[in-house]
């Protein structure tokens, strides 16, 4: 009945999308893709060539700041209407983009990146993890929302410089149960990389798990 009354509307164009998605296929179509997935030695992979254990990285649209992909992620986590369900669509948006690439064939499971549970509670969702399911469901890869945990709530990161983030978020992240991780190859899942700080403390936390391997996923990189 509400739908009649305040139809549901693409959140890019203000198209209405009635009973779809909360983006409409043109404006989805019209995204603009990195083709990382598809590029060995990207951008997002030489943020993390030095690391041992990492394998593979891809990020899967550039953004603008203030354009409306820009906004859009905005949205999803901060906006008046916050939407998780931004972070799952393109999720699965993603998920079937990368797969012709290989990109999770050697991929064991999908681990995204905690909130502090403060911040989690007022939030009231973690939109790594709705990224993240968008990718499980897609791929058939098992997500494990809880065993990696953000000890400290920290500054977010947007509110720091460049030179700063590292240190926000140095130690800050730590393993539930490492051995459940053991052999296995993780994928890291953010909503935005910059410089990778951020991801760089969640593989700091993973050195405890036996022979593993990591690779990481993030929605959006902006330029």
């Amino acid at each position: 009945m509400r739908d009649l009354f305040f139809p549901r509307k693409c959140y890019l164009c203000g198209k209405p999308v009635g009973d779809g998605p909360v983006i409409c296929r043109d404006c989805m179509e019209n995204m603009p893709r990195t083709e990382q997935a598809a590029n060995r030695n990207n951008l997002t992979e030489a943020l993390f060539c030095d690391i041992p254990k990492f394998v593979r990285g891809a990020v899967f649209l550039f953004l603008e700041y203030g354009d409306k992909y820009h906004k859009l992620i905005h949205e999803m986590k901060y906006g008046r209407f916050a939407d998780p369900h931004i972070g799952y669509l393109l999720g699965k948006e993603a998920a079937y983009e990368f797969m012709p690439s290989e990109f999770f064939d050697e991929i064991d499971v999908i681990l995204p990146v905690p909130l502090h549970p403060r911040r989690l509670r007022e939030r009231g969702f973690n939109q790594a993890e709705w990224i993240g399911k968008g990718l499980s469901e897609v791929t058939g890869i098992a997500m494990e929302p809880t065993l990696l945990t953000r000890e400290r709530n920290n500054k977010q990161q947007a509110q720091t410089d460049k030179t700063a983030r590292q240190q926000n978020v140095a130690g800050i992240f730590s393993v539930n149960h490492p051995e459940e991780l053991y052999h296995k190859h993780i994928l890291l899942v953010d909503d935005v990389i910059t410089t990778g700080s951020t991801l760089r403390s969640c593989m700091e936390a993973l050195k405890p798990v036996r022979d593993h391997k990591v690779s990481v996923f993030g929605l959006g990189k902006v330029r």
